[in-house]
């Protein structure tokens, strides 16, 4: 398709139109909600400035009460919603992961629900604000993101119980369990939930874990023929394991080498992991300039190759959420509602995954945030235009102005 601002304006509408067609026709969306979400994520990529009730009212032909009442909304299967196209961005089933990652949320006052300290990557530290969990579909092996929707993490639960950042992260997997698993049964996450009271659960739940463990952690080599040979035979107990496994120096009698083109060299060996309680496979070797890490998987029988390449693609993830705030809105909500401030953080990762698949499939030399430029100002042109054409006259010249001034933001 040729490049021009119409074409990826009217290139937006159809992917839209088309995902939400079948979001009605397989997951029966209901037709009000349907319509209510192509003006809402067209309002999101219009706008310039906050994304807000006000401001999505002054986008729309829609009032911001109509907004509030739709953001209450809990019956929308946001995993589902955004899985529709899932065969278009991501054509290939045995290479999609699921990714799953934390992410900080600028928020101030102190009647929003979960509201507190987080820790925050960019920042190094806990900062005051909220917590999403996020999750997304990677295909490991291009790097394409499918963002797949998000809960607030709350650790004060309305029945008064406090549950641990862990146990929050564990609830939102568990709630999306079923049909997180109908895409993939392989999770991949940072450092942070390699242990025993987020992995095992997981396990339990049908997934299989890629993470990366401490380089401290405690691992035993498992004992093999030629260990029991060269030990000799001895009365008595027969030994399982067979030291512990030093990071720095891995023993080739238990290890394999190998090497991935235009990564480095590794090693790899099945051991048992004195935390996991459990055989567990670990890649270790170096990974661009850093030292040594140990990458690990449940699965014992999975490539190591593999693993390095799932975990190589899962800051992708980071990348999704990343594009939300920038250009969806995803830190601009207001609402001091739980309902509505789900639904603000699953629509914006919604709306971020149309850019990205017209990107994709129509304008692959654009950004997510060229495309997004371009439609708002396509949208803001388009405006002045039909306002210009009723005529020339103060009346008109005056209208051209007051919609300067509400698409500049400047009473949001």
């Amino acid at each position: 398709m040729k490049t021009t601002a119409s074409s990826i304006l009217s290139g937006f509408k159809s992917i839209l139109g088309e995902w939400l067609a079948l979001a009605v026709k397989t997951l029966n969306l209901g037709k009000v909600l349907s319509r209510f979400l192509d003006k809402c994520v067209i309002s999101i990529v219009s706008l310039r400035g906050k994304v807000n009730f006000l401001q999505l009212g002054r986008y729309s032909d829609l009032n911001e009460k109509t907004f509030r009442n739709n953001f209450s909304k809990r019956n929308l299967n946001w995993v589902e919603l955004n899985a529709v196209m899932i065969d278009k961005v991501l054509p290939h089933p045995s290479d999609r992961v699921i990714a799953l990652d934390p992410a900080h949320i600028s928020k101030s006052g102190r009647c929003t629900p979960g509201i507190g300290m987080y820790w925050s990557g960019a920042s190094g530290k806990s900062v005051y604000g909220l917590e999403l969990t996020a999750f997304a579909a990677i295909d490991y092996k291009t790097g394409d993101c499918l963002m797949l929707g998000a809960e607030q993490s709350l650790p004060e639960q309305s029945d008064g119980s406090v549950l641990t950042m862990t146990e929050c992260y564990l609830k939102a997997l568990k709630d999306r369990s079923d049909n997180l698993l109908k895409i993939s049964n392989i999770i991949v996450a940072d450092s942070f939930f390699a242990r025993k009271t987020f992995v095992l659960p997981a396990l339990d739940l049908g997934f299989t874990m890629v993470s990366k463990l401490p380089i401290n952690a405690s691992l035993r080599y498992i004992a093999n023929d030629e260990y029991i040979r060269l030990r000799g035979v001895r009365r008595g107990y027969q030994p399982i394991y067979a030291g512990k496994v030093e990071v720095s120096n891995m023993d080739a009698m238990f290890t394999e080498s190998l090497y991935i083109e235009g990564i480095g060299k590794f090693h790899t060996a099945v051991v048992y992991s004195v935390s996991l309680k459990r055989n567990i496979r670990i890649v270790v070797g170096r990974i661009g300039d850093r030292d040594n890490v140990i990458l690990f998987t449940t699965d014992v029988d999975m490539e190591a190759s593999r693993v390095v390449a799932i975990y190589r693609k899962r800051f992708r993830i980071e990348f999704g959420i990343r594009d939300a705030k920038q250009f969806t809105g995803l830190n601009h909500n207001q609402a001091r509602n739980t309902d509505r401030i789900d639904f603000a953080y699953n629509v914006s990762f919604f709306t971020r995954n149309v850019l990205q698949t017209e990107v994709k499939l129509l304008f692959p030399n654009l950004s997510v945030g060229q495309l997004k430029k371009v439609i708002s100002d396509t949208v803001f042109a388009l405006k002045i235009l039909e306002i210009g054409a009723k005529g020339e006259n103060p009346m008109t010249q005056s209208a051209i102005h007051r919609l300067i001034a509400t698409y500049a933001g400047v009473a949001a």
